[in-house]
């Protein structure tokens, strides 16, 4: 990924003094001052003393470097809350209260995604450069979660024509093709095997790319799945968001016949919802070329450009523009076609559908074909999103 992922210590010791710097942001005057909960009982042997002058230098002197961005991280969020109540920007109901700051690493995403995008949403029409300052943050974010699509991590690293659309065809016939050089070529790995949760329902995924082999199991997955009641406030925040942004995904609908809420739940998960970032994999800021893979997108961009022009490319790239059919199998098909087919060569449900819900508990692909048995995905699955929308009554899905 790009440089602005953030740095995150594997080993036991720096997560655990990673753990313990995150926590250093909750001491009481800092979380008044950002409106969060405070819990003096989260205090750890590093916080015997309140964040006073030179917090963040006695921060440097005690963590890992490798872990110390986090820390930046979580206080330049609180810094940004801080300042929007000082500029009395409007509120937003994206706007999430009473959260305290996570107490483990894992959480971090999910707390800190949903405060940006309102962030994001509060200024963007009233003060843009507030609005990048938030949307640079969330781009920061995004990279350590976004993991690069197999679909493009395949072909695109090879030298083709940057004009040339990637176009699903053979979707009958399976696996995908695309006109251009080289194939999806997923090796097999021997993956440890993980025990479900007892509340967890199995199926078995079949490792067959080919469409009428996987229609069914679609259609019979996303009947069965439930959202985990864990995950329940940050699920409901991404229905609030999804309205919320409704006709803005529309617009671009309109442009490429492609169905709003599918932009939507793709926005969601290749771009954490950010508005001032390109749709096509979270690259932060709007007025260049993406720089991640697909890279040198859109090929014609004279800023000042629109989150909406990005989007269009980026859908019109995937070929996605234009196509039909697209019934409930068919748009989860595409979906797991995006993303890649790594989790089925291997027998597994992929998060980029299923996360949150029941037919998820864990296991992710850290980086380009390397996996995680233990890993777990922060983000909210597309058929997870798409089935909130269709309970609620906001779609209809065939």
């Amino acid at each position: 990924m790009g440089t602005s992922r953030l740095s995150f210590g594997r080993s036991s010791s720096r997560r655990q003094m990673l753990l313990g710097g995150v926590a250093a942001m909750a001491a009481p005057g800092l979380a008044r001052a950002a409106g969060l909960a405070f819990d003096p009982k989260q205090q750890g042997s590093l916080l015997g003393q309140q964040l006073g002058s030179g917090p963040l230098d006695q921060l440097k002197s005690i963590l890992p470097g490798g872990a110390f961005p986090v820390v930046e991280f979580v206080n330049s969020l609180i810094g940004l809350e801080g300042s929007a109540k000082t500029l009395n920007l409007p509120s937003s109901p994206l706007s999430l209260s009473g959260s305290s700051i996570p107490t483990s690493l894992d959480s971090l995403y999910q707390f800190a995604m949903p405060r940006l995008v309102a962030l994001v949403d509060r200024a963007e029409k009233v003060n843009p450069e507030f609005a990048d300052q938030a949307g640079g943050l969330l781009a920061k974010l995004h990279g350590t979660q976004h993991v690069l699509p197999t679909l493009l991590g395949s072909l695109l690293k090879a030298d083709t024509p940057a004009a040339a659309p990637l176009r699903l065809v053979g979707e009958e016939e399976g696996p995908l093709t695309l006109p251009l050089p080289g194939t999806i070529d997923i090796p097999e790995q021997i993956i440890p095997a993980v025990e479900p949760e007892p509340d967890q329902t199995v199926f078995t995924i079949k490792r067959s790319l080919k469409y009428p082999d996987l229609k069914d199991d679609y259609a019979a997955m996303f009947k069965a799945a439930t959202l985990r009641p864990e995950n329940a406030q940050v699920a409901n925040w991404h229905l609030t968001m999804m309205r919320q942004s409704r006709e803005r995904y529309e617009g671009a609908a309109k442009r490429t016949g492609v169905p709003w809420y599918f932009i939507a739940a793709t926005h969601g998960l290749e771009a954490s919802f950010n508005f001032r970032a390109h749709f096509h994999n979270g690259d932060f800021p709007l007025t260049r070329r993406t720089r991640q893979v697909p890279s040198g997108r859109p090929l014609v961009w004279l800023p000042p450009s629109s989150w909406e022009d990005s989007t269009v490319d980026a859908l019109r790239l995937m070929g996605f523009a234009g196509a039909d059919d697209w019934s409930l199998p068919r748009t989860l098909y595409r979906l797991e076609a995006y993303n890649g087919f790594g989790y089925r060569r291997i027998g597994r449900a992929t998060p980029y559908l299923w996360s949150f819900s029941n037919l998820y508990e864990r296991g992710k692909y850290v980086a380009d074909g390397s996996f995680s048995a233990t890993a777990k995905s922060q983000q909210c699955g597309a058929a997870l999103m798409l089935k909130l929308l269709s309970d609620a009554g906001d779609i209809w899905l065939g």
